[in-house]
């Protein structure tokens, strides 16, 4: 066991080096980016497809249907035809990914035109009622008996049902009525019904088990008979019976199949549909009910096609538009999110190539090829990714159950690549490029040529940036067809910002330090000098850094804009913070009127009087009478333009002003021509004249509505039934308490549960999570990336802190020495990030379709936020703040000799 302990400790240092305690922390980075890279999308899936199975969980049974019919001329019309073309239909929405269970056909039936009868008292007034003759698989189990039976057959030729003498040449089939059916046409067991070359005979009556089951709701007269208005205008009652599967054959042949059709209904299985197959199931129905699904049942010749139904579609409609706006916003967090954690990745392996350069520039002095390095750092990262790869998917896998997304996988395979390609370059490419001893007179020729390629590779870049963000505005984004170039748009705007910052950072801190110099202290002055020196390999932190604050504060952004769009529509749909209404038969009292003014949180109402009016050309249009004052004062709480109350405030001795909607306002200037116009409300007359317009009116039920002064000349305004309250910190459940115990056929709306409606969508919500935990984690990738970049420059600070030190400068001096040296960097990177973060919002923004949240289907702009965008850069400043104060105390807590050692 020991020498076992000794083979892998040798084999850790040659494969490690003097980096060991470096190479570790590279696995735990490693580990760390791959697990988020895979974890975040997967549980982002698993979040939506929540949100989806909540939509579905609200929606009606009915409506968790599959329905096919077709013709019984396609296929006949028995019972083993039905089942067995059934069977095959099933076999083919299966085929279709259609989730439907193998035992889930809740019925199938065939169902006759509708034919007169007659041989009951007819009802004065009506028409001789028309029945279909219905045959339902599972009639026994959805209805209870309440005489009788069920029917069996019949006979064909006459005679009585089930047996008797012969009579006739009609064909007998027993049925079964519903209670309503019978009470309507006064029918009972026994009752018989002559439907011309058919005479059905009544052997039961049942009443439905569940009214509310697909079975009874599928056809409007299944369960009760419904008034139909006939070609000669007058009405007769439309109803079903039921018959047995041994009729079939009989009303085949008497009343032929041509107008019979059959009826397949199947409920669909969704409890496992998940939001990645949501789309394709909603293509599937979408496609088969556009063009019906072909197939060729067992023992048929003729291909048999069937019509597809669903209100599938329909159930999955908000999910699926909230679905394609939320994925292109969390597609930009993903493949943002994985940039981080390859930087952090590349950042890691700085810090071993930096613990290992002494090493490496040894093994070359001694005649070492670059592929002997290059194998060295292979090996040491192929066994760091063998190691934190699988531990990580491993880890990611159980904290995400359910199927995930593929794109977490590629992108976790980034961060693999990035661990076995990144140390490579970073070791072992600078051991080729560096120049020998002898040829160092000549670093003014090699400066030329490095900032010769510096310009070059910046061009480039912005070049692509802005390439990137051309594409993203010609294609824009939507879910599942954005490709990776234009979702990595945040990361290409970042890459143009932070060279632009890198490039405007050395001038501006050598004003600084100008400025510092003509103080009578050193110490600002000596740190802004020492910051002007830029640091090889900052480019990296500085790029990440950029994009860390501008996927902080973007999603923020977006979240404020949504929530804006959110309250302005739920001002559109109430338009005031409580809408109280009574019936039109009825009026809201007094003293009502005082309790509700009294409810906590009320800061002013007004109430109206609604009627129904019309022009002399006919139009109908509502009249509203307003006190303009009071109602002013609460629809003005709403945004949007003024109440104009002055318009209705005018004095007229025959002329009543009025503010009228668009299309009242056009139906009256059409009636009035440039003058007035006369509206007829019951028995009076109102002689109105159009004093503004208004774009709606809280509570109103139509479009055309005219609002006037309360005291109409030569007519008295009804009892109010209308009452709106303005109240933002209203306390809506008192108030709904209030009304409805005054006036229980009083009904309240309230703004604040329109806008809770807006905001507890199950998607938004899903979405918002997923959000949160992208800017967790972009925040923690933060944290590790301003932690590394200060990591690697740790040694020279704490040297610097040791020197100082030895010299008598102070504590305090010496931390504001390193804080005036290393702040500015943080400080240009938060301001690189608040720029992208703000460009973000004009050159992304338009390409995210987000009008799904707002609740009326209108477009969401983005706009910029200062607060976050301010909280964002604060945070950033003061965590590299604290940061330097820990390592100050450190450096303080060990002493000066250590590190002056290790620079001898």
């Amino acid at each position: 066991m020991r020498t076992l302990w000794g083979r892998l400790r040798a084999g850790w240092v040659t494969l490690t080096g003097t980096g060991a305690g470096a190479t570790v922390a590279f696995g735990l980075l490693v580990f760390v980016a791959a697990a988020a890279s895979l974890a975040i999308p997967r549980e982002s899936v698993a979040l939506r497809t929540g949100a989806l199975q909540r939509v579905i969980a609200a929606s009606p049974l009915a409506d968790r249907t599959v329905v096919g019919t077709v013709a019984a001329t396609s296929m006949g019309g028995d019972a083993s035809a039905i089942a067995a073309v059934g069977a095959s239909l099933r076999a083919t929405l299966a085929a279709a990914d259609v989730p439907v269970a193998g035992n889930s056909l809740l019925w199938a039936g065939l169902t006759t035109a509708y034919v007169p009868v007659s041989g009951i008292a007819q009802a004065a007034g009506y028409g001789p009622p028309q029945l279909e003759l219905a045959y339902r698989t599972a009639l026994a189990r959805y209805s209870d008996i309440v005489a009788g039976r069920l029917p069996a057959g019949g006979e064909a030729g006459g005679g009585e049902a089930g047996g008797g003498e012969a009579g006739g040449q009609q064909t007998v089939v027993q049925v079964a009525v519903t209670a309503d059916t019978a009470a309507r046409l006064g029918l009972r067991v026994g009752s018989r019904l002559d439907a011309g070359t058919v005479e059905l005979v009544v052997t039961g009556i049942i009443r439905p088990a569940d009214p509310a089951a697909v079975f009874w709701t599928q056809s409007a007269a299944a369960a009760s008979p419904v008034l139909a208005q006939g070609s000669s205008a007058r009405q007769y009652w439309s109803g079903a019976v039921f018959i047995g599967a041994g009729a079939l054959p009989l009303i085949e042949s008497a009343l032929g199949p041509t107008e019979m059709q059959v009826t397949w209904v199947y409920a669909a299985a969704l409890g496992g549909l998940n939001a990645a197959a949501a789309s394709n199931l909603d293509a599937s129905l979408e496609s088969m009910a556009s063009s019906g699904t072909t197939f060729v049942p067992p023992r048929y010749v003729v291909p048999v096609t069937v019509a597809v139904t669903s209100q599938i579609p329909t159930v999955l409609a908000p999910f699926l538009a909230g679905e394609s706006a939320a994925a292109p916003v969390l597609e930009l967090l993903y493949v943002s999110l994985a940039v981080l954690g390859a930087v952090v990745v590349l950042l890691g392996a700085r810090l071993v190539a930096q613990r290992r350069a002494a090493e490496f520039t040894l093994m070359r002095a001694r005649g070492a090829a670059l592929y002997q390095l290059g194998w060295l750092v292979l090996r040491a990262s192929v066994i760091v990714a063998a190691v934190a790869g699988p531990a990580a998917a491993v880890l990611a896998v159980s904290l995400t159950p359910g199927d995930g997304d593929a794109v977490g996988w590629w992108l976790a395979g980034l961060t693999i690549a990035v661990t076995l390609a990144g140390p490579l370059l970073i070791s072992v490419v600078p051991q080729r490029v560096a120049a020998p001893v002898a040829q160092r007179p000549r670093r003014r020729a090699g400066g030329r040529s490095r900032a010769v390629r510096r310009i070059v590779v910046e061009t480039l870049l912005v070049a692509v940036a802005a390439g990137g963000l051309v594409v993203l505005r010609d294609q824009g984004l939507s879910s599942g067809s954005s490709g990776l170039y234009t979702s990595a748009a945040p990361v290409l705007l970042a890459i143009g910002v932070a060279v632009v910052v890198l490039r405007c950072y050395p001038p501006l801190v050598r004003e600084l330090a100008r400025i510092a110099g003509r103080s009578r202290g050193v110490v600002t002055f000596v740190g802004l000098a020492r910051a002007t020196r830029t640091p090889p390999g900052s480019v990296l932190p500085s790029f990440a850094l950029v994009l860390v604050l501008a996927m902080v504060a973007f999603p923020d952004m977006i979240a404020a804009s949504v929530t804006q769009a959110q309250v302005a529509a739920s001002w559109q749909q109430t338009g005031a913070d409580a809408i109280i209404q009574v019936p039109a038969t009825d009026e809201i009292s007094p003293a009502l009127q005082r309790q509700v003014s009294a409810v906590p949180g009320v800061e002013a109402t007004a109430t109206a009087a609604t009627t129904t009016g019309s022009l002399s050309s006919g139009f109908s249009l509502s009249v509203m009478w307003v006190d303009p004052a009071q109602y002013a004062t609460v629809v003005d709480q709403a945004p949007g333009p003024r109440f104009p109350v002055a318009a209705l405030s005018a004095n007229a001795a025959t002329i009543l002003p009025a503010v009228a909607t668009p299309a009242a306002a056009q139906a009256v200037g059409t009636a009035g021509g440039t003058g007035p116009a006369e509206v007829s409300v019951g028995s009076s007359t109102l002689t109105i004249a159009l004093a503004g317009r208004i774009a709606s009116v809280p509570g109103a039920t139509t479009n055309a509505v005219v609002v006037v002064p309360q005291e109409p000349l030569g007519t008295g305004p009804p009892g109010p039934d209308l009452m709106l309250v303005a109240g933002p910190r209203l306390d809506g459940a008192r108030l709904t308490a209030v009304v409805h115990r005054a006036q229980p056929d009083a009904s309240v709306t309230l703004r604040g549960t329109a806008l809770a409606a807006l905001r507890s969508a199950p998607v938004l919500q899903a979405a918002r999570t997923a959000l949160t935990q992208g800017l967790a984690t972009a925040a923690g990738f933060g944290v590790l990336i301003l932690l590394m970049s200060l990591l690697l420059t740790a040694q020279t600070r704490e040297l610097t802190l040791a020197s100082l030190a030895t010299m008598g400068l102070r504590r305090w001096q010496a931390q504001l020495l390193l804080t005036a040296e290393t702040l500015p960097g943080v400080v240009a990177a938060a301001i690189g990030g608040v720029a992208c973060a703000w460009l973000l919002a004009p050159l992304v923004g338009p390409s995210l379709n987000l009008a799904a949240f707002s609740g009326t289907g209108s477009a969401i702009v983005v706009t910029p936020a200062v607060l976050p965008l301010a909280a964002a850069a604060a945070g950033l400043v003061l965590a590299a703040l604290v940061v330097l104060a820990v390592q100050t105390v450190i450096t303080y807590h060990r002493g000066g000799g250590r590190a002056l050692r290790i620079a001898d």
